[in-house]
């Protein structure tokens, strides 16, 4: 190796080691100096906005997790939250790089005051550490990402149940901030919302989404907002399995006691019970499941039709007893057992109408009946 060759090698290294060392001492400036911080009228209570007339602010989401829990009304989602903003005061051009910094020094940062409108219940990762993440520009360009995970309210209509399809939307917005301060935008248009396509969920498919835009207003003043709205269409599947066929083949069963014979009551009757009550188990256990919602459900029509023909069944056996073995039959046998007794008492007092209605040989037949049942009682009055 030549001394040339070394002196060039050593100039480059000496190049990369001030750079490092610069990029290390910026950083370490960022960290622990509070009060002057990029600039010695740095102050993080105060908006980068003021020398401008609106100031913009670019968001853009990547969802990782999707959950939705209809017997609540609501949705989990977990997503990648950045926002980016331009602030002059931060702006530097000794150094042409992106500078990452601690996610600390957002706490020394002026930072947007967004937040999630229908939100119930939102938090920001911790482990290992509080994931978030701060990026400067040299142009003061600030790129504040924010792992976090939110439980938003979304009001269902359930009457098509469970052949239904949901909106559900996360209302971003600003808390303080005007329209006169601050201005939001979806950053890349309608790619600002990226993961989508990869959420696979249980009970629904995410047929669309879309990003919206918009200002409103409050008796404080107008606000900017960013909607973010799901298309969500349940997945029939389950309800088939789980509720669907339980339930026809409980129906169907019901109406094997037709061709069960009317004298097994024992059977028909626990049969009829046994589905009765299976059915109310499966209506019972689909309620347990649902938000307690003041309206009718196509699934409650379904389950209430399935429940009308299983008891018609029941009661099928009920009206076939007392047909057969009820107060009819009975007052049928008491009304022939009185025609009968009436028939032989007219018979006792006209026998020429017996005699009438007899030939010769049943005449003679009767005579040694009668000659011998005078015999029996004459014995027998002469024996008392």
């Amino acid at each position: 190796m030549g001394p040339g060759r070394l002196s060039v090698y050593t100039f480059e290294n000496i190049k990369e080691s001030i750079e490092s060392a610069a990029i290390l001492l910026l950083l370490l400036f960022f960290t622990f100096n509070k009060e002057h911080l990029m600039h010695a009228l740095y102050f993080k209570i105060y908006p980068p906005f003021f020398d401008v007339v609106i100031f913009p602010l670019d968001l853009v989401t990547h969802l990782s997790f999707f959950c939705v829990w209809f017997i609540f009304q609501d949705y989990t989602l977990t997503m990648y939250f950045q926002q980016a903003w331009r602030d002059k005061r931060l702006s530097y051009s000794e150094i042409p790089l992106n500078l990452t910094l601690d996610n600390r020094v957002a706490d020394q940062l002026w930072v947007p005051d967004t937040y999630f409108l229908n939100d119930k219940k939102s938090f920001v990762h911790g482990v290992t550490v509080k994931n978030r993440m701060i990026r400067l520009h040299p142009d003061g360009t600030v790129l504040y990402g924010l792992r976090i995970t939110t439980t938003a309210a979304c009001m269902m209509d359930l009457r098509r149940y469970p052949l239904d399809e949901q909106n559900c939307t996360l209302e971003i917005e600003s808390y303080g901030y005007t329209t006169d301060d601050i201005e939001f935008h979806w950053r890349g248009g309608d790619h600002a919302v990226t993961g989508v396509e990869r959420i696979e969920l249980p009970q629904f498919s995410i047929v669309d989404y879309k990003l919206i835009s918009k200002n409103v207003v409050f008796s404080t003043g107008s606000y900017p907002r960013l909607s973010l709205s799901f298309k969500l269409k349940r997945n029939i599947g389950y309800f088939i399995l789980q509720t669907y066929m339980p339930s026809i083949l409980i129906t169907i069963l019901s109406w094997v006691s037709f061709w069960i014979n009317y004298d097994a009551s024992a059977a028909r009757v626990a049969l009829g019970i046994t589905t009765v009550l299976t059915m109310t188990t499966i209506n019972t256990h689909l309620r347990e499941t649902l938000p307690k919602i003041p309206y009718v459900k196509a699934i409650d029509m379904y389950l209430m039709g399935c429940f009308v023909f299983v008891f018609l069944a029941l009661l099928e056996y009920a009206l076939v007893n007392y047909i057969f073995f009820g107060r009819g039959p009975q007052r049928q046998k008491r009304a022939a057992e009185k025609a009968s007794i009436a028939n032989n008492e007219k018979m006792r007092m006209d026998p020429n109408k017996v005699f009438k209605c007899m030939n010769n040989e049943q005449y003679i037949y009767y005579s040694i009946y009668s000659s011998l049942l005078m015999l029996v009682n004459e014995n027998t009055f002469v024996h008392c």
